[in-house]
């Protein structure tokens, strides 16, 4: 009996003993788990990517929807990629160019008048070799604001656009105006409005940025759609802004809108005052982007619009519609995720993507075989571009410094505060000085 006792009482210490063993201070056995290693997860299995974040730079806010999109739709294929938009609206040029001053450059930014500035700073990678361009038209890649004369492309064309005259196509069928194509049937149309107490050109010049878009269109007709090759006549010397008949005829055409408009408002107000004028027939014509035709759209979806270009002379077939490649993009050369950049900028070129872009952002698209029927003002546009009758230059390749001045030469010349000769000699000195600084 107290043999079994004492078995009894030592089986039981021994079991003591193991259960201690077990718990207390000692380590659990770890679980396994998939780390995404090969080792991990068997020979065969591939290693995760990186989490990348590309910072996305550019101006249009009237395209941050779509832009939302279409990064939601590249992150879910490629979850590993996530896509910042920042949009600046107040003088992106020089915001952008205080960053690549601090080395704060932007992985993906937009392709604008001064990128060819920035290409020969040696802050854009070059992409005439990348696959992708070649889902681009011929005549989008060819644009002087993307690819310069020896045929390297420093952005990505998006998408397509143009400046012009909107015009109340209801308004001018209540008074039986027809699109004027001379300058003196211009004329006839705005005496037409004023005698009947409609008020011919909305202006929202509180925003100084949309005097220069009047004169462009101008200058389409008067000047570039005469001679494509201006710009290089002006930087040998074959040409000059003073004593020019053309660019005095544009200066002029420039300031007949100026006078037959909301003339003693126009300076105050903006471009959004501009746009609800149109959208509520409070105004037959408004010189402006295709970018304004959402904004119009935004107030009355139901205006009857149509889009013209602006006549400069006496021969119909001087007139031309400002049509260009407007938005583009590139890729910083510094970028810590080159491929990452390219696999965003290879997905806008997909056809289904460039789609949604256009029909968002209400543009023409830069992708081949993608035409987007946005809207009845487009029937306008395409019939200037099956016609030949468009002028793709204008303001697309001068120096990125003469902007600023020859905005501020509108400026004073609608207010009187130049004569027209004094202010055409100055652009010309202008120019020459904004030519020497982008080639230093």
């Amino acid at each position: 009996m107290k043999k079994i006792l004492v078995l009894l009482l030592c089986a039981a210490l021994i079991l003591t003993m193991l259960t201690a063993c077990g718990s207390g201070d000692a380590p659990a056995a770890p679980a396994e788990t998939n780390t995404g290693s090969p080792a991990a997860a068997g020979d065969n299995a591939e290693p995760a990517q990186q989490e990348v974040t590309i910072h996305l730079f550019h101006q249009k806010q009237e395209a941050q929807e779509a832009f939302a999109q279409i990064i939601n739709a590249f992150h879910t294929e490629y979850p590993y990629i996530t896509v910042e938009q920042e949009i600046v609206t107040n003088d992106p040029a020089a915001i952008l160019k205080a960053r690549l001053a601090t080395g704060e450059v932007p992985d993906i930014f937009q392709g604008a008048t001064d990128t060819m500035d920035i290409a020969r700073g040696g802050y854009i990678m070059e992409l005439s070799s990348e696959a992708f361009l070649d889902n681009i038209t011929d005549e989008a890649r060819a644009a002087s604001s993307f690819t310069d004369a020896d045929g390297h492309t420093w952005a990505m064309p998006v998408d397509g656009s143009c400046e012009g005259i909107f015009y109340n196509k209801d308004i001018f069928a209540e008074y039986d105006l027809s699109v004027p194509t001379t300058l003196s049937e211009l004329k006839t149309v705005i005496d037409t409005l004023e005698d009947n107490g409609v008020t011919p050109f909305a202006m929202g010049f509180k925003d100084a940025w949309t005097i220069k878009p009047v004169s462009l269109v101008a200058a389409a007709s008067a000047i570039y759609g005469k001679d494509i090759n201006w710009d290089s006549k002006k930087d040998s010397g074959e040409a000059s802004f003073s004593g020019s008949e053309d660019w005095t005829s544009t200066f002029e055409i420039t300031k007949m809108v100026y006078q037959h408009g909301n003339t003693r408002t126009a300076f105050d107000t903006d471009y959004n005052g501009a746009c609800a004028m149109m959208a509520n027939g409070e105004a037959a014509m408004m010189i402006n982007g295709l970018w304004a035709l959402e904004p119009i759209r935004q107030i009355n979806p139901d205006v009857n619009l149509g889009m013209m270009a602006m006549p400069a002379s006496e021969d119909p077939k001087d007139t031309k519609l400002f049509q260009f490649p407007d938005f583009g993009l590139s890729i910083s050369a510094s970028t810590e995720h080159p491929e990452e950049c390219k696999l965003f900028l290879e997905f806008l070129t997909r056809p289904e993507i460039a789609e949604l872009w256009c029909s968002t952002s209400k543009l023409f698209s830069a992708v081949k075989g993608v035409s987007v029927d946005f809207d009845p003002l487009a029937d306008d546009v395409n019939a200037y571009i099956d016609a030949g009758m468009v002028c793709t230059q204008v303001d697309r390749g001068w120096p990125t410094a003469f902007g600023p001045e020859y905005e501020s030469a509108l400026s004073n010349y609608l207010l009187d505060l130049s004569s027209l000769d004094d202010i055409l000699i100055s652009l010309d000195t202008a120019w020459d000085n904004a030519r020497a600084a982008s080639q230093s």
